[in-house]
């Protein structure tokens, strides 16, 4: 039997399907505050200050520079057939001499036998643009580790200030006893031992071995106060910190000399790739670096084929691409590196690279075929770093055997010792990003990452990631990745000692994140600009499917099941079946709390009106009324009795007839 509800039911119907929208995070609501946390200590950190000047919006002013034309000045051969690192080197040093300047590459290709050094501030590596000016560099180092084109500075730290309390996450200010020598304008880093209290406090006993007793430089910061008439003296810097530093792991603070600064590469195209026997040669041979630099920048640089090696069907790069040591407040923007021969143990492959840094800010940065395209690597001191609308496919870990090489899956991963506070936003992965307890590898890499976040995250549908962080990490809007935040199998042991795990919202859900760049919307409120228009916020697309008729029935006593399937959900489903007595009567059912309602034996009680709501992150839906009714089934015996008494009575009015023909 149907029921029919009219008008009210349908205004029941609109109300069940409407949009439930939060558009923003829980934790990154409208009126978020950078000391913001939920009840359960869990909070996103002021990512802000990643980039050239923490973020400012100016750009490195080169007016005025002298031009240093390593072609026309210098004789350096844009034909590529002639060595040109000597008169290239020489236009570096006299930029260098001069306080500074632009060594100019015209358009033009120019071979370099020899490494470049650049040891000095405000010096320009300038092209004509990436698909006009081309470095190719021809040599294989001697040794492990080397780089092509390599800024130098000379860091050196002064004397160890301790800490006289403990200094809190996301703070500003440190407490010294003993200020002397410091002033307003210095730069410092804040580190500490890596103590047996701290090892075991993370659970890495065993595994954190390479820098135990070590003290360790882990945020580069610049003095902005200091209150000499407190007790204790107080400090106060740039960037806030982004973890806790204890006296008990002697904390403390050292004035820092000697960065580089307002250096920039632009423009530019460079390849070093060589004989392939010869790039599997070496380790970690790198085709820029930069070390102890700051407020520095490169754009619209990208890696080329060598016209050096032909042979070598489209290698750019022998192992690595960029890294950044020891350095702060760089921007990397616009830049494309890919397709590295040597993809093997040891180091090799990796395209975007940082490694003891804070505030790197890589943005709008493609890499393609590398090993780890995107990577933190090696020891403690890494944070504050954002990747913002960067792209990376072809991440493998390649082997070679009898000179075939063997790729398997790989990631852009946090690689090494507790990176903190780093985001990745807006990115695009066709392969991954991993995040998580990598034990005794790479040298008791142990726990790499804590109170990282992914924002915005998005895939071609085979990107993946794995987020386990020590104490607390944040999965925050992914479309189209294969997102595994608990233990599994696909986990395996870099879920170790990450409990709890790392909290997640808006999966599946990205394009209703507001704003889709947590690093541009926080930039905007500190700096006080004009905030991103992200645009209208799309209708939610969930959608709810019940593919039976709209009547159902079953005989009495016997079973019947009512079904839904579910289409572009936001994070967790909540599914409730209600029966329907009238527009004012939804009754939830026990048990109804699936996306299949089963009657184990129909019974006259049962039949009704039923429905199916379901509510995700972002909305509600309803399935149809369907309506449920028991079989009336007439006796089987009774019925063959009838029969048999028609049968019988048709039999005898026949042979009646044909005995009254016969008369």
């Amino acid at each position: 039997m149907k029921r029919i509800f009219g008008l009210s039911v349908t205004l029941i119907l609109l109300l069940f399907s409407s949009q439930l929208f939060a558009a923003h995070s829980a934790l990154y609501p409208e009126d978020w505050d950078p000391l913001l946390s939920d009840g359960q200590g869990r909070f996103l950190h002021d990512f802000s200050y990643a980039g050239y000047h923490y973020g400012a919006p100016d750009l490195p002013d080169t007016d005025g520079l002298p031009v240093f034309d390593v072609a026309a000045d210098y004789g350096a051969d844009p034909t590529g057939n002639a060595d040109g690192s000597a008169s290239i080197q020489q236009a570096i040093n006299d930029a260098q001499a001069a306080g500074g300047g632009i060594v100019f590459f015209p358009a033009g290709q120019y071979r370099c036998d020899s490494p470049l050094i650049i040891s000095a501030s405000r010096i320009v590596l300038r092209g004509a643009g990436s698909d006009a000016s081309f470095l190719f560099f021809t040599s294989t180092p001697l040794s492990n580790g080397k780089s092509h084109i390599l800024f130098q500075g000379a860091v050196g730290t002064g004397a160890d200030k301790p800490l006289s309390e403990d200094a809190e996450n996301r703070s500003f200010t440190l407490s010294v006893d003993d200020a002397d020598g410091l002033n307003v304008g210095d730069d410092v880093v804040i580190g500490w031992e890596i103590t047996d209290d701290f090892i075991e406090e993370h659970g890495m006993t065993g595994t954190w071995v390479a820098f135990n007793g070590s003290w360790v430089p882990v945020f580069r910061r610049t003095i902005t106060a200091i209150d000499l008439a407190a007790s204790p003296k107080r400090i106060t810097v740039d960037v806030p910190l982004r973890y806790p530093v204890r006296v008990r792991d002697r904390g403390s603070v050292r004035k820092e000399t000697g960065y580089l600064e307002e250096c920039v590469v632009e423009d530019l195209a460079f390849s070093n790739a060589v004989e392939v026997e010869q790039a599997w040669s070496r380790n970690q041979t790198r085709v820029l670096e930069m070390q102890g630099v700051k407020h520095s920048y490169l754009r619209r640089v990208a890696s080329f084929e060598s016209p050096f090696y032909p042979e070598l069907q489209g290698k750019h790069l022998q192992s690595c691409g960029f890294k950044f040591l020891s350095s702060k407040a760089v921007t990397v923007e616009a830049c494309v590196l890919e397709n590295a021969q040597n993809r093997g143990d040891g180091g090799n492959g990796y395209l975007f690279e940082v490694s003891q840094s804070g505030e790197i800010l890589f943005r709008d940065c493609i890499a393609r075929n590398g090993r780890h395209n995107f990577i933190q690597n090696w020891g403690f001191g890494t944070s504050g770093v954002v990747w913002l609308r960067c792209e990376s496919s072809g991440s493998a870990v390649v082997n070679r055997m009898g000179g075939l090489e063997i790729a398997t899956r790989a990631y852009s991963e946090y690689h090494h010792s507790l990176s903190m506070a780093c985001l990745v936003d807006s990115c695009l992965f066709h392969d991954g990003w991993s995040t998580g307890n990598r034990r005794d590898w790479s040298t008791g890499a142990g726990h790499t990452a804590t109170e990282t976040v992914l924002w915005n995250t998005r895939g071609d549908g085979m990107g993946r990631i794995l987020s386990f962080n020590y104490g607390q990490g944040y999965v925050i809007g992914t479309d189209a990745m294969d997102v595994h935040t608990t233990q599994s199998v696909v986990a395996g042991a870099l879920a170790t000692g990450t409990e709890p795990y790392d909290y997640t919202e808006f999966i599946n859900g990205a394009v209703y994140l507001r704003p889709q760049s947590l690093y541009e919307s926080q930039r905007s409120r500190r700096l006080h600009l004009p905030e991103l228009d992200d645009g209208p916020i799309p209708t939610a697309a969930l959608a709810l499917h019940y593919g039976g008729p709209e009547t159902v029935s079953a005989g009495r006593g016997q079973p019947l099941t009512l079904h839904v399937d579910v289409e572009h959900a936001v994070d967790a489903v909540q599914y409730q079946w209600y029966r329907v007595d009238n527009a004012e009567s939804w009754q939830p059912l026990p048990g109804g709390d699936g996306p299949t309602l089963v009657f184990d034996g129909l019974r006259e009680e049962d039949e009704g009106v039923y429905c199916c709501i379901v509510t995700d992150a972002l909305a509600q839906a309803q399935s149809p009324f369907i309506h449920v009714e028991l079989n009336v089934v007439v006796p089987l015996r009774p019925i063959l009795s009838l029969a048999l008494i028609v049968v019988l009575c048709i039999q005898g009015c026949l042979y009646a007839r044909q005995a009254a023909a016969k008369q």
